[in-house]
């Protein structure tokens, strides 16, 4: 059971969202996902125009030969974010780094096979494949589970 209290007249200049609780459960990890997801923003260039992309919409991130790439169902933008960066920014939502390059969306993931060597295979909902490597491959189970990192 959760209750929803707003306070308003506050001297707050920004709204603040406070989560009291006994333990961290999978019910109060999914609203600090889903209010990281609406107050985290991602500037992607493409086109020599900028945009801001949901981080709904993003697949996954990837460091290509010193610049970082968010990968969307059809689309493909830089980002100005390092890895370590976004490994940072997304550490309570949805994103987890999966290999030195590779911040991987759990939400965008459709199925998932355990490999030789201690790699894992994931399918995202587009079809495409990616590899866990065995370095990140605990910290993936852990965090598909509902654990933190």
């Amino acid at each position: 059971f959760m209750k929803v209290k707003i306070i308003t007249g506050c001297d707050n200049i920004e709204p603040v969202v406070e989560i009291k609780c006994s333990e961290v459960t999978k019910e109060v990890e999914n609203v600090i996902d889903t209010i990281n997801k609406l107050i985290i923003s991602i500037t992607g260039k493409k086109d020599g125009e900028k945009y801001i992309l949901r981080l709904d919409d993003i697949y996954y991130f990837e460091a290509v030969e010193n610049r970082v790439y968010a990968y969307l169902e059809s689309d493909v933008y830089e980002v100005e974010h390092k890895i370590s960066e976004l490994n940072e920014l997304l550490n309570h939502t949805t994103f987890i780094q999966t290999s030195r390059i590779i911040i991987l969306n759990l939400s965008k993931i459709n199925k998932i096979k355990a490999m030789v060597n201690g790699r894992i295979l994931a399918e995202l909902v587009n079809g495409e494949k990616m590899i866990i490597s065995r370095l990140y491959a605990s910290n993936f189970k852990n965090k598909l589970k509902g654990g933190n990192k």
